[in-house]
């Protein structure tokens, strides 16, 4: 790996915790509903500790138009943020504002290209 290139690798991270958190929260806030019973009777053995073992799953716990948009917010968050520090990284680097900012502009294009091809996928369930 380039120095270059590990030197602005930890900038996409935000990307990934984003992507990975919008795409899983939908089954957390779902399947993680499931602990609820499980908290009562945490061995299958038909304890009702809490009182809770017999709490049914909630599958309207969100809006859909809601989900949407809170995915959506979560990956413009993601995407601001690794620009932010990519830009951060880039003057460290440089030193010099002016380069920083013109070494800048591929990271830049790359992440509206990214966005706008995320938030088209995202999309898609809804329009269709």
């Amino acid at each position: 790996m380039s120095g270059l290139m590990a030197a602005f690798i930890f900038s996409l991270l935000p990307i990934t915790i984003a992507y990975n958190y919008a795409h899983f929260i939908s089954l957390l806030m779902v399947q993680g509903q499931e602990l609820i019973p499980l908290i009562s009777d945490p061995f299958g053995v038909d304890w009702d500790l809490f009182g809770t073992a017999t709490y049914q799953v909630n599958f309207g716990i969100i809006r859909p138009q809601m989900l949407w948009i809170f995915v959506i917010l979560v990956i413009i968050t993601g995407h601001i943020a690794a620009v932010y520090l990519s830009h951060i990284k880039a003057l460290e680097l440089y030193r010099k504002s002016n380069i920083a900012l013109k070494s800048q502009f591929p990271m830049l294009v790359l992440m509206v290209f990214y966005t706008m091809v995320s938030l088209w996928i995202v999309s898609r369930p809804i329009t269709e």
